[in-house]
């Protein structure tokens, strides 16, 4: 079940960064990312969801109370043609809803530790393309607009280091030296955190069999606990209870499993 439900996370999220990169590019002069193709996958993403949303609906106890509940999906079904100045906006909001479709990133865009990571993470990028496109822009070729210094600044932060663009002036190699010591902790500490939601998802389901098992094993415990105090006057059926629950604590440690 756990390889399952890894792969569904994991099908999700690479759906996600696939539909946020066609979301931001633009269909301009590439052979194959045409505005057709892209109104092709909103169709598509559209049934999909449409499918799932009635799914759901069908299942649903209270039908009208579920549509109240989740008149966001509704509006991620709009199929509102790429012509319309909302065509964008509803691509966005359809992208939201793929991110709700998965447990995992859901509970990762909601939590506090993460936000904050990524406010952080995302004024300091910010902070040091604007610095950087302020000092290099006319001084240095490879810095041509805010874009070569934003993209700069990011493979900067996570230590990638492509050199394809380098800072020349004084004050852009003290931004750059600054995004180099504070990148390593920042995106660790990012990258920790999102692995660490990752275990706890998959093992929160695991408290509930151990508890079961954990109730099992004390009832055992008391039954023998009480057959022992009276050993003396045990019945022959209930002396081999008692040794048939002896033999199953002993084989499960004396404890219960971890």
């Amino acid at each position: 079940m756990k390889s399952w439900r890894a792969l569904y996370e994991s099908l999700v999220i690479l759906m996600v960064v696939t539909y946020a990169i066609l979301l931001v590019s633009a269909p301009t002069g590439h052979p194959l990312l045409t505005q057709t193709n892209l109104d092709r996958i909103d169709w598509a993403v559209i049934a999909f969801f449409a499918v799932e949303y009635m799914i759901r609906v069908v299942r649903s106890a209270d039908k009208w109370r579920f549509v109240q509940r989740n008149w966001f999906d509704l509006v991620a079904l709009i199929p509102i043609n790429s012509t319309f100045r909302l065509a964008r906006l509803i691509r966005v909001i359809r992208l939201i809803r793929i991110i709700k479709a998965s447990p995992l990133l859901w509970n990762i865009v909601r939590s506090k530790q993460i936000q904050m990571m990524l406010v952080f993470a995302t004024v300091v990028m910010v902070w040091s393309s604007a610095g950087i496109y302020f000092l290099e822009n006319g001084v240095n070729g490879n810095i041509k607009n805010y874009g070569d210094a934003l993209w700069w600044s990011i493979v900067t932060t996570t230590t990638v280091g492509y050199g394809d663009i380098s800072p020349v002036s004084f004050g852009g190699r003290i931004i750059a030296a600054f995004l180099m010591m504070t990148g390593i902790g920042m995106i660790g500490t990012v990258t920790a955190a999102l692995a660490n939601h990752w275990v706890e998802y998959f093992q929160q389901k695991e408290p509930q069999t151990e508890t079961a098992s954990n109730r099992v094993h004390d009832e055992l415990k008391r039954q023998a606990a009480g057959w022992l105090e009276r050993v003396e006057e045990l019945t022959d059926e209930e002396y081999r209870s008692l040794l048939l629950s002896m033999e199953v604590l002993r084989g499960q440690g004396g404890g219960p499993r971890e």
